[in-house]
């Protein structure tokens, strides 16, 4: 006789719940439960500040789901999707096979991802807090910062190391706010060279007041504890950018970290993106038994499902407290399914709210009584404490607690080594990417955006070639082992693919095409104003706009046919077209080799769709240009980085609109002329501006 399945997907607060009071309901030799989580342990979540901080270890925060739930079948495969018209799974096994596996109940926990994406350079550049993994490199991250600016002898670096920003001001930021200030300000003993002055840990909170969740007497009391032991709090501020310098805020204020922890931004899991059920703000929508509607024995609970709170007809916020609840009310709902009983609501009335603020202080609702300071955080320890899913857990970490009153936080950490990594950063409009001069650790290649070379010439930066997406820099001091001989800066907000200098090196001495590349653009990126001052001299003169040659006819919008295109570049014999929208802004560029990727185009295109196919579908993206007003010399170079005839010229970064085009023979052209003109001076003499170079041309 088969056992009744069912399939937990999620070990969160809510699917750990349901498993535990599921095998206590039903007959061990008649159901068999089974769970799915990538980890095999359960993460308490509220304690992972706590991690990030040095107060905990992380095995304390985590618990072993073999040892949690006794007779439920603990799995780690990766579930792919649902099919949940036949009551399937689809999971990744251990030989990487896709297989599935049948249910007669279902019940999703999976709970919401992190998304940082929703503010520009945030996934890059910040620290997220939503696993043992995150609040580990938080921890040793911070330890870092401490060790240089203990041996930094610049105050203004050293105060940098020592700057972390937190965006968002609810609970988790509020209490990984106080952790660090707390981590950093009680470990000045065992430095020599750190002050109180040379540390900033500041909030930034979209609201009016911290922690909105809980009553305004409590806010104000946060925000007054928080200030109070030397956390800046900014109000009303929302964060618009990260960049490796810190955070811009909307208003255009920057604040200057190298640590930046984001507490806001989740997601649905790509599970239940997948999923074509109704949904709401992207969780699954729920009957009031948290069943799905039209699926009986498929059920959402915690974070992924809005569910419909019936003692107050208000959608469950997604925290502990409730996923617990609707964990224990649903094993009871699926029993009763199962007996052909009725289902109940979910109805569940808090208890109370408490939130750790640092500095052994708390803020504290419970049934309506308010507390706050020393006491509160007593009872918030306590509280979680016993909130802990196992006896062994709740015994570790008092014992840690009682520690941390007594006895300093370790500041040992395992610095991990940096140099094979590969990772992402962004950077905003006008952000230094690497400095003349710097060690030469990564190589940087660009996704999105432009970048300008620069290069120190007495006082100033001088403007030596713009670089777009497909372009790469730090090549040459990567594989030198020498310093940088020029500064990168962002022309406009960039996303850039960072390479560690093993890794490049490795892959790039492996990969001919790679290693091709390298050798041509180090070529192309020497200086050619080094020895021809009279040709360059003779360019500063010529103002862009005397060498603009008009669109013309050159020029489509990206919603014409491609068809249109071909005609257009065959019957006028042209090179390329620009790709404008209504406003004449460059939105791309297609030449005569580009036209070619039509027929791919065309080709993976669904039967009947080929006439679909637009300039937009073929066209090269956010093509390199230039600016009206800036130099001439800055063209020629351009154009020799990239091997281009010809360039775009765009009024400016932001409107982006249209006025031109270059060619590099009409270039070349206005030099020879100029310089074979005779200047009547030096006492009457007549003395031709020419160089040899030009000789040689001319003749």
């Amino acid at each position: 006789m088969s056992k009744t399945r069912i399939i937990i997907l999620g070990a969160g607060f809510a699917g750990v719940k349901c498993a535990r009071v599921l095998r206590n309901l039903l007959a061990l030799d008649s159901y068999e439960i089974v769970l799915f989580n990538r980890e095999n342990h359960m993460v308490f979540h509220p304690l992972l500040a706590e991690v990030a901080g040095a107060a905990l270890q992380p095995e304390n925060v985590a618990a072993p789901l073999r040892q949690l739930l006794k007779n439920v079948w603990c799995r780690t495969e990766e579930v792919l999707s649902i099919d949940i018209d036949n009551s399937e799974i689809e999971y990744e096994a251990h030989d990487s096979s896709r297989r599935r596996l049948s249910y007669d109940q279902l019940v999703i926990s999976c709970g919401n991802e992190v998304s940082l994406g929703i503010v520009p350079g945030m996934d890059d550049h910040a620290y997220p807090l939503k696993t043992i993994g995150d609040a580990l490199a938080l921890q040793s991250h911070i330890m870092e910062q401490m060790e240089k600016a203990e041996v930094c002898d610049d105050p203004a670096q050293k105060r940098f190391y020592l700057s972390f920003v937190v965006v968002g001001g609810g609970f988790s930021g509020v209490e990984v706010a106080g952790e660090i200030n707390d981590l950093v300000r009680r470990s000045l003993k065992f430095f020599r060279n750190i002050s109180h002055e040379d540390i900033s840990v500041t909030i930034v909170h979209s609201r009016e007041q911290l922690l909105p969740e809980v009553s305004p007497s409590l806010r104000e009391f946060t925000g007054r504890c928080m200030k109070k032991s030397g956390v800046r709090v900014l109000l009303n501020a929302v964060a618009a950018r990260a960049t490796a310098q810190g955070i811009t805020l909307k208003d255009g204020s920057q604040i200057y970290a190298n640590t930046v922890v984001c507490t806001i931004g989740t997601s649905a899991s790509a599970l239940v993106k997948r999923l074509n059920l109704p949904k709401q703000n992207g969780r699954l929508q729920t009957e009031a038994d948290m069943s799905i509607a039209g699926y009986p024995n498929v059920w959402a609970i915690g974070d992924c499902a809005a569910v419909i709170n019936h003692a107050d007809n208000k959608l469950c916020p997604p925290v502990a407290q409730f996923a617990e609840r609707q964990g224990v009310q649903l094993a009871k709902n699926i029993k009763a399914r199962l007996s052909g009983k009725p289902t109940c609501a979910f109805s569940y009335r808090m208890m109370g709210q408490l939130c750790a603020i640092g500095g052994h202080k708390a803020v504290a609702e419970l049934m309506g009584v308010r507390l706050s300071g020393f006491l509160a955080w007593f009872i918030w320890r306590g509280v979680y404490l016993m909130k802990l899913p196992s006896f062994f857990q709740q015994l570790k970490v008092g014992l840690e607690w009682a520690c941390d009153l007594i006895f300093p936080r370790t500041l040992a950490h395992l610095k991990a080594n940096r140099s094979r990594k590969i990772s992402r950063a962004f950077y905003g409009a006008g952000d230094i990417v690497l400095r003349e001069g710097d060690a030469g650790t990564e190589f940087y290649s660009i996704e999105e955006g432009e970048v300008e070379v620069l290069k120190r010439i007495d006082d100033r930066f001088e403007v030596l070639a713009v670089l777009g997406p497909g372009d790469f820099f730090g090549e040459a001091a990567v594989l030198e082992n020498r310093p940088r001989n020029a500064t990168i800066r962002a022309r406009t907000d960039i996303e850039l693919t960072v390479m560690g200098a093993n890794v490049f090196s490795q892959i790039s001495g492996s990969l001919s095409p790679l290693r091709d590349a390298i050798v041509k653009a180090a070529k192309r990126r020497t200086n050619i104003w080094k020895n021809l001052h009279e040709i360059r001299a003779v360019l500063d003169e010529i103002p862009l706009k005397f060498l603009i040659e008009p669109i013309g006819q050159a020029s489509l919008y990206p919603e014409v046919h491609v068809a249109d295109a071909i005609s257009l570049i065959n019957e006028k014999r042209l090179d390329f077209c620009f790709v404008v929208d209504q406003k004449q802004t460059l939105v791309g560029i297609v030449s005569r080799s580009d036209l070619l990727r039509s027929i791919e185009v065309a080709a993976a295109l669904p039967e009947g769709a080929e006439m679909k196919v637009q300039v937009q579908d073929i066209m090269v993206k956010e093509p390199i240009s230039i600016h009206i007003d800036e130099s001439s010399a800055l063209a020629v170079m351009t154009m020799r980085e990239h091997g281009f005839k010809t360039l775009p010229v765009i009024s400016d970064s932001v409107s982006k609109r249209l006025e031109g085009y270059l060619r590099i023979e009409r270039i070349m052209d206005t030099i020879i002329k100029r310089m074979l003109v005779y200047d009547k001076n030096d006492r009457g003499r007549v003395a031709p501006r020419v160089t040899k170079e030009i000789k040689k041309l001319h003749a």
